[in-house]
């Protein structure tokens, strides 16, 4: 019962957020002489176009980094694939072992992609590991 009434809320704030995605003023030169003014009506707007119940799950993104003085390649595996969640492996094109690190991303409801910079960060000098719920 819960789960219709978010959804029924959902489809009822469609035509709204629609409509706030269309009135804003990001890509109009000439609001940028009205800037103060104009900049906290689109935040609202842009606040109201992305309250919706499902989001797009961004990419990771990394398909590079710098390890020791080269620049190595990065490869996105699935380690183990369960009902419940993904567990994905960074792999490199490098030779040398490197410490393995577990990254457990939170269940709060964000996807794992949002930790990309952590990962990036992490495969400089490690095997990285991450849950994907």
């Amino acid at each position: 019962m819960l789960y219709q009434l978010y959804q029924a809320q959902d489809d009822l704030l469609a035509p709204i957020r629609n409509m706030a995605a269309r009135t804003r003023f990001t890509g109009y030169p000439f609001m940028q002489a009205f800037d103060a003014l104009t900049r906290p009506v689109d935040a609202l707007m842009e606040m109201i176009a992305r309250y919706q119940l499902t989001h797009t799950r961004p990419a990771w993104g990394i398909e590079e980094v710098t390890s020791g003085n080269q620049v190595v390649r990065v490869r996105e595996e699935i380690a183990l694939d369960l009902p419940f969640g993904t567990l994905l492996h960074f792999a490199k094109d490098i030779d040398a072992p490197q410490p393995k690190v577990l990254i457990v991303a939170p269940m709060s409801g964000h996807f794992a992609t949002l930790l990309a910079g952590t990962v990036r960060t992490m495969l400089a000098d490690h095997d990285v590991y991450i849950t994907d719920w």
